[in-house]
């Protein structure tokens, strides 16, 4: 982004804090007292030391994206869990804006979360000064969540709880990945005016399991240590270390460690162990596991007449 467009998107982001009421000075002393304090806190609760701009969403995208989820609600009542809220700014923009819409926000650095709760104490608003948990909501019907949250052991602690559609944006590389983990869909939201790690909010749902999404299920519970893969030549890879996402709609996507390959699952995909299949095979198997290589080649594809594609791409018979 050039000095020009930047310096624009900034005035624009202090004309809209002024105009609802957001005081962006005093947020920065607060981050000032914060950082000189040495707080021994979990640094990723806390993330001192980073700009304003780093820790928080602005306003202008919180703006938008609540502008696309009223306009996904047609406009009725709703409710959004804003998850490290900071300093609340969604529920501001929802103050002055949207009427419609009410905002949970739940915050676990108290100098942070008092700012909004100050503010705003007058209003529908809720604010809760603690980590995630889902008894902290058990009294409201949240419609969707929102998450702008470093990876680490507190996220997947908070996604394992989430019921409800996800509105996120990318915080440090990671987030959306995780995700992808955990929700069968992904569709882009709106498209971020400040940068991010990633240009675009997202939003995570849990539609109506398809006959696919089943069948996965059912597949990802079978103990079996060996994929068969039904390709137009079938070939084996291990289960172990297989990871998958759902980056798109309608797909899931298997990430295979050994092999190092990535596939779509299909409902085609066979298991079995090792000891079903014949000696040569099984120790075709046992050397790709210790990456022993043939020929100065580690094996890649194993194929069930037991011969095996190395890293170079060769295809060697059966032994």
């Amino acid at each position: 982004m050039d000095n020009y467009n930047k310096n624009h998107l900034q005035k624009k982001e202090e004309k809209l804090a002024d105009l609802i009421g957001f005081q962006t000075e005093v947020i920065e002393i607060i981050e000032e007292l914060l950082n000189k304090n040495n707080l021994k806190s979990s640094e990723e609760l806390y993330l001192c030391g980073l700009k304003e701009e780093a820790i928080n969403t602005s306003l202008l995208d919180f703006y938008e994206i609540l502008q696309k989820l009223n306009e996904l609600e047609n406009y009725k009542e709703f409710t959004v869990c804003d998850i490290g809220a900071s300093y609340a700014k969604m529920a501001f923009v929802a103050n002055h804006f949207f009427p419609n819409i009410k905002v949970i926000s739940i915050e676990p650095v108290k100098e942070r979360i008092e700012y909004g709760l100050d503010k705003l104490k007058d209003t529908k608003h809720i604010f809760i000064n603690d980590v995630f948990k889902e008894e902290l909501i058990k009294n409201h019907k949240i419609d969707y969540f929102f998450l702008y949250f470093p990876v680490g052991k507190i996220l997947d602690d908070i996604i394992t709880q989430l019921n409800a559609p996800v509105v996120a944006i990318e915080s440090h590389g990671e987030l959306l990945n995780r995700l992808g983990h955990s929700f069968s869909q992904k569709e882009v939201l709106t498209k971020l005016n400040f940068a991010r790690h990633n240009p675009h909010s997202y939003l995570f749902t849990r539609p109506s399991e398809s006959s696919l999404y089943k069948a996965f299920k059912a597949f990802q519970k079978k103990e079996d240590e060996v994929i068969i893969v039904n390709d137009q030549r079938p070939w084996l890879a291990d289960s172990e270390g297989l990871a998958h996402y759902f980056d798109e709609k309608d797909k899931i996507t298997l990430e295979l460690k050994c092999p190092p390959r990535t596939i779509f699952y299909n409902e085609d995909l066979e298991t079995a162990n090792s000891c079903n299949f014949s000696k040569p095979i099984q120790l075709l198997i046992q050397k790709r596991r210790a990456n022993e290589k043939v020929d100065g080649y580690l094996i890649r594809k194993i194929f069930l007449d037991g011969s095996f594609e190395l890293s170079s791409g060769e295809i060697k018979k059966a032994p």
